[in-house]
């Protein structure tokens, strides 16, 4: 049997106590930190298997849309993305989702046509869905110099032709694509 002992002074054992109290800071500051950011930038997917829980979905951003003649087609989202598929991955995640995760599955991407954005031809909001969950999509005008962007909740003020107008503009200059915050 080993008896193992050591003197310390007041100093030696506050320095120890601020030392652990530190230490316990730090842990938990490294696992609540990241829970955080998490939540409130990444997108969960939500419902997205019946007609209502779709135009449940949009109503809620904010978009009047006819709700009773959806399309609905299968894509395949790929397995490598080529550059026209980065961009648009790229609409999503300035939206907070993400289609990397679903390389090479296969969705249904739901459209609806949007009522309530005047003057830009016909407006369709476009939902991709996986497992019955949205997981992506966009809001888009079908016309010739439309725009498109992510689905982010609906802004009048955007949808304004010299917002838009100078965004395309400004973006073709850029070669990428118009994509504003609604």
């Amino acid at each position: 049997m080993f008896v193992y002992s050591f003197k310390a002074s007041k100093r030696q054992i506050i320095s120890m106590i601020l030392c652990i109290i530190m230490l316990i800071a730090v842990l938990v500051v490294a696992i609540i930190w990241p829970i955080r950011d998490a939540s409130a930038e990444t997108f969960k997917p939500v419902g997205g298997g019946s007609n209502e829980e779709r135009v449940a979905f949009l109503t809620g951003l904010g978009y009047e849309i006819d709700s009773e003649s959806p399309t609905v087609k299968e894509v395949l989202i790929p397995d490598e993305f080529d550059e026209v598929f980065e961009r648009y991955n790229k609409i999503q995640q300035d939206a907070g989702m993400d289609l990397k995760p679903y390389h090479g599955k296969r969705v249904k991407l739901w459209s609806y046509r949007v009522l309530n954005v005047p003057g830009q031809g016909e407006v369709r909001a476009n939902l991709l869905v996986y497992k019955n969950k949205i997981i992506g999509g966009d809001i888009s005008s079908t016309a010739l110099d439309g725009f498109m962007h992510g689905l982010k909740k609906y802004n009048r003020d955007y949808y304004s032709s010299t917002t838009l107008r100078t965004e395309t503009t400004s973006s073709a200059t850029t070669g990428t694509t118009a994509t504003g915050k609604p």
